[in-house]
């Protein structure tokens, strides 16, 4: 279920639009989506375990039957011994996730979706829709045909996004550029109506209109899609190349001039979050089966939604926590990729003093009377 409900809000953001202007046939499409799912499982694996463990612990806390365990010499930690052990293997799957599938498929769903274009780059300029993904125009066709363009209107826009000057051409086509990756939108047989800088949504003070029989526009899809830096895909990269990255930002920080120096440690702490940063993500698994089987004992109900919301609570609170951390990116001085370990030992803090008090701080208060003098 969380799976599902991440990947809706992954296709909603970085998807939709795409396949709504026609950028995705279904094959493709799928292809991404397949993509998504491995960087998704380590942010549902966590939230799903905890919300099982909630459901299953209150539930058997709400019956009793928690206190019938205890009365036989069952403690909360054998009980829990099968939960830990799911919890530690979701930790090693996790961690595998987090430093080799999720990475690789993550930069294979970069890659893939910015070679759309690439592969059928016409497909951008689509007929009947105001095309506004470029900077500084609005593009509008009546008709399409392949390369060939019919009633094509065109739009610049000033620095406020206000029409400074209106084409409108008979016919035109539209040609790819691979190397400097752009596109070439061509008018035949049109006029430009130039307006005036100060007031272009004045009609009244139109300069002209010129008439041509061709002209051009370059339209850069680099401005869409962008480029992928070196330091966005630092997050992307499995462990092998982490530690490759910091290995080399080293050598440079003790060998470089003293801008390569000053760069390389930047990357070199940016590197080191990273790192620890997807460690402590494939942690969390452990510490929510710690904090939940205590917790689903103690707050003892059985309603799926109040378990529900339970778990969302803790799960939000241990992702904005590791969200804070990432925003002190920059002061290193504070050590921040250690800081990123702070949610999983409060966590696991949290949960083995939990332990401790279900097992032993009440344990005689759980025992049912009869069974205490049955017993004597």
């Amino acid at each position: 279920m969380f799976a599902f409900l991440l990947l809706a809000g992954r296709i909603i953001k970085d998807m939709l639009d795409m396949a709504a202007n026609g950028h995705l046939t279904i094959s493709v499409f799928f292809q991404l989506v397949q993509l998504m799912i491995p960087d998704l499982l380590v942010y549902a694996l966590p939230v799903g375990l905890l919300t099982g463990i909630l459901l299953t612990m209150g539930r058997l806390s709400a019956q009793n039957e928690v206190t019938a365990f205890r009365a036989s010499g069952v403690g909360i930690f054998r009980l829990a011994s099968s939960v830990v052990v799911l919890s530690i293997l979701g930790t090693v799957a996790s961690l595998v996730m987090n430093f080799y599938y999720g990475p690789r498929a993550t930069a294979a769903f970069r890659q893939e979706k910015e070679s759309i274009i690439q592969k059928d780059p016409l497909r951008f300029i689509q007929e009947k829709t105001f095309v506004k993904g470029f900077s500084g125009l609005v593009i509008y066709v009546g008709d399409k045909d392949g390369a060939e363009l019919n009633d094509l209107w065109i739009w610049e826009l000033d620095e406020q996004n206000r029409a400074k000057r209106f084409i409108r051409a008979e016919s035109g086509e539209v040609r790819y550029n691979q190397g400097e990756n752009t596109l070439i939108l061509i008018p035949y047989r049109g006029t430009i109506e130039v307006r005036d800088p100060e007031d272009p949504e004045n009609f009244k003070k139109i300069r002209g209109t010129l008439s041509f029989d061709t002209t051009s526009f370059v339209l850069s899809l680099d401005k869409i899609f962008g480029r992928v830096t070196f330091q966005k895909k630092l997050k992307w990269m499995t462990f092998k190349e982490l530690q490759t990255v910091e290995l080399d930002a080293l050598v440079l920080m003790e060998t470089g001039t003293p801008e390569q120096q000053e760069e390389a440690e930047i990357v070199y702490h940016k590197a080191k979050m990273a790192f620890h940063e997807k460690f402590a993500m494939g942690f969390s698994v452990l510490s929510f089966a710690l904090i939940g089987v205590p917790l689903g004992v103690r707050v003892s109900r059985k309603e799926t939604s109040a378990n529900l919301f339970l778990a969302m609570g803790l799960a939000l609170a241990y992702y904005f926590m590791m969200a804070a951390i990432s925003w002190m990116d920059g002061l290193h001085q504070y050590r921040p990729d250690l800081l990123f370990w702070i949610p999983n030992i409060l966590y696991q803090g949290i949960g083995c003093w939990l332990f401790y008090r279900a097992d032993r701080g009440k344990k005689s208060k759980d025992v049912p009377a009869g069974l205490e003098t049955a017993r004597a």
